[in-house]
């Protein structure tokens, strides 16, 4: 007999709940990726990166060889990756994030510092050994990886200084820790504070190399043109306290073994004592690896003493800033309070002197030199908004070009200027001293550099270089390259 009615299973409020919650979660997850995909195809593409300081890349151009190759798709998937909408914002996002996951210790954190082993303490104050892979902003070659003693080349140098004209800078007093030396086997970035500082290992061996290849530009160029080697400091020496210190080489002792090796006729402009002497004023930037303008300011007042030419005091330029800036070390570290902490980048223009600026850019593909543009004429000074973390290519708008600045100081004496991108920084403080400056990169350069040269009546040649780039093998290639090479033919 059947019962009347049967008793239905009623499911649990609590598995229903569960149920409903998996499937939400499985459309929202759904919905999330879709989103992601729609956007990836529908927003605009970036094409730079203010962050990274560089263009992103540019979709390949289609050829039979390189779709056989599979070469064409493998830089579409690149092209791809690259150009993410709103790379810089998502970038700035995941940084909050890992920073949540951090920590500091007093107010010090390292990035991408290796192992430090400590070894007995040698005679002189400086690591024994340095063995060292610096990043070098400025440039794509190898890292240099130089293993020298100091003790020795202390020791051969001290010989060599008796016996020339220039003489080795005197050591500022600075707060390091001498209690042990260190084998720095990866150099890094540290954070101080609000101060990013990126960590020197230098190579007396480069030193040598770099003093060197000076010495033949003045050899070639013979007593009617006088040669300067300028080795600008950078922020680690002036600003590292012990805990940092000690990772660092001396650039002091990599400046003046370079002066122990230069001739006697090639003048060492010493500007290390000029900005030790001007450290608490804001003479390097605190989030880019470059120094400001006011610390360029007493370079070029230090080295136009000692060429001899007239001087303009920065009363006579007019100050202008670009607000919020955050440099080079934010990208480079990722380091979130460099973000949290912008700075003022102050820059100098002249207002007692008429000058005219006339470029001669290069046309670059992959980094390398294909072609130029037509010379014109256009601002020595680039102007950029507040926030815009581009502020340092104020001067000239960045490296790959030579500059010829014309003025009318009228003195007959007609500078060329071979630097790194710290170099950019001195010219303006020059316009009042030279009558024509010629702004040579030392990777962009495209002429027989003595014929350039004597053609153009240059009386006075510069090195301004970095301590990074002076201890760098690819910068000596560079120089020696251009004594021997043949005019591109543009």
């Amino acid at each position: 007999m059947k019962p009347k009615y049967e008793k239905k299973y009623k499911e649990p409020r609590a598995t229903k709940r569960r149920r409903a919650a998996n499937i939400a979660y499985l459309v929202t997850l759904t919905l999330a990726f879709e989103a992601i995909g729609l956007s990836l195809v529908v927003f605009p593409r970036s094409t730079e990166s203010i962050t990274e300081k560089r263009e992103l890349k540019e979709f390949p151009e289609f050829t039979a060889e390189d779709y056989v190759s599979g070469k064409y798709t493998a830089d579409i998937s690149e092209w791809f990756s690259d150009t993410v909408p709103f790379r810089d914002d998502l970038t700035n996002m995941s940084t909050a994030l890992r920073e949540l996951r951090g920590f500091r210790q007093d107010g010090i954190r390292l990035h991408n510092v290796g192992t430090s082993q400590p070894e007995s303490k040698p005679a002189v104050t400086t690591p024994a050994t340095t063995t060292a892979t610096t990043p070098k902003p400025d440039e794509s070659e190898p890292d240099v990886t130089e293993t020298v003693s100091a003790e020795t080349a202390t020791a051969e140098s001290t010989t060599a200084s008796e016996q020339q004209g220039n003489h080795e800078i005197d050591p500022v007093e600075q707060e390091v820790n001498e209690d042990d030396a260190v084998n720095i086997t990866n150099n890094g970035i540290a954070v101080v504070g609000t101060r990013a500082l990126m960590l020197y290992g230098g190579s007396f061996t480069v030193g040598e190399s770099y003093a060197g290849v000076i010495n033949k530009y003045k050899e070639a160029l013979g007593d009617d043109v006088n040669v300067y080697s300028m080795i600008i400091p950078t922020s680690c020496e002036f600003y590292s306290p012990p805990s940092v210190a000690a990772y660092c080489g001396s650039e002091l002792d990599n400046i003046n073994h370079v002066i122990d090796n230069l001739r006697d006729d090639v003048k060492a402009v010493d500007v290390y004592t000029t900005l030790a002497a001007h450290k608490d004023e804001d003479i390097y930037m605190r989030t880019d690896h470059h120094w400001a303008s006011l610390g360029a300011y007493y370079a070029a007042k230090e080295f136009a003493a000692s060429a001899g030419v007239p001087f303009m005091d920065i009363s006579e330029y007019e100050q202008r800033v670009v607000h919020d800036y955050v440099g080079t070390m934010y990208g480079y570290s990722g380091d979130i309070v460099l973000k949290n902490n912008p700075e003022d980048f102050f820059y100098y223009v002249p207002k007692n002197v008429e000058y005219t600026t006339t470029y001669y850019d290069y046309i670059l593909e992959d980094g390398n030199i294909v072609g130029a543009y037509e010379p014109y004429q256009g601002s020595f000074f680039m102007k950029y908004s507040d926030g815009n973390g581009m502020a340092y290519c104020t001067f000239m708008g960045g490296d790959a070009k030579v500059v010829k600045v014309s003025t009318d100081t009228g003195n007959g004496r007609k500078l060329a200027i071979f630097k790194d991108s710290f170099g950019n920084a001195l010219p303006p403080f020059l316009m009042g001293s030279f009558e024509e400056i010629y702004v040579i990169d030392m990777r962009y350069f495209t002429h027989n550099v003595i014929d350039f040269l004597t053609e153009n009546g240059v009386t006075d040649v510069l090195f301004a270089n970095n301590a990074f780039h002076a201890a760098t093998a690819s910068t000596v290639r560079y120089y020696e390259t251009f004594l021997t090479q043949k005019d591109w033919g543009f």
